[in-house]
């Protein structure tokens, strides 16, 4: 089913949003995240100093994405692997410097759910306690208080319907009542599973007519 307009997309009772580059930009957290795990190892070793650290990382992050980032890290620069527990406990702990500003045209959009009375929930993947330090660090504008997150892997990880299935028990929320926002194969995936319409977030902005503010 092809949601076709925004008032038809605003007809729906439940609304399930993946949280990393749904509502944020999940790249605003990674790059804080390597900029204090190479503030740590500057000088260690030797290694070289944090700037070059930093720009590794992320240069590992553009070209062979995030699978064994940190042990391709700790390689290139004679780090013991010993320290792949302490870059994880970084990255999941830290405290971001600036604060995880919200996607505008995400932030409109929960806002008017919310003044309609919706119920929201966001279900993402990802160790758990680093994606409730993401969730501390966005600035919510109050937003959140209206909003149920769950996390997937205490159930099962996504695309598997083990998150959605337990929302729609907890809202008390019929399937054909319920859609699933997202960013990614893995979302599309998990709501086809779960038999819960999917929209893309991008298709939703064209549905909104929303513009990106100055």
């Amino acid at each position: 089913m092809a949601i076709k307009s925004i008032s038809e997309f605003f007809g729906f009772s439940l609304f399930i949003f993946d949280l990393d580059n749904t509502i944020y930009n999940e790249e605003d957290y990674l790059f804080q995240a390597y900029k204090e795990i190479a503030d740590r190892f500057a000088g260690l070793y030797p290694s070289p100093d944090s700037k070059k650290l930093f720009l590794k990382m992320k240069e590992i992050y553009d070209k062979q994405g995030r699978e064994k980032l940190f042990d391709k890290f700790l390689l290139k620069f004679k780090i013991d692997d010993r320290h792949l527990h302490e870059c994880l406990n970084i990255l999941r702990s830290f405290n971001p410097a600036k604060p995880l500003e919200m996607n505008p045209y995400s932030k409109q959009i929960l806002k008017e759910l919310q003044e309609r009375g919706k119920k929201i929930f966001v279900l993402t993947n990802g160790n758990a306690e680093q994606q409730k330090n993401k969730i501390r660090h966005i600035s919510w504008d109050g937003l959140d208080k209206k909003i149920s997150f769950v996390f997937a892997a205490e159930f099962e990880p996504k695309p598997s319907p083990a998150g959605v299935l337990y929302i729609l028990k907890s809202a008390g929320t019929e399937k054909g009542r319920t859609i699933f926002v997202g960013d990614s194969d893995t979302d599309k995936n998990c709501a086809i599973n779960s038999g819960v319409i999917y929209l893309d977030i991008k298709d939703l902005y064209i549905l909104t007519g929303y513009k990106k503010e100055a």
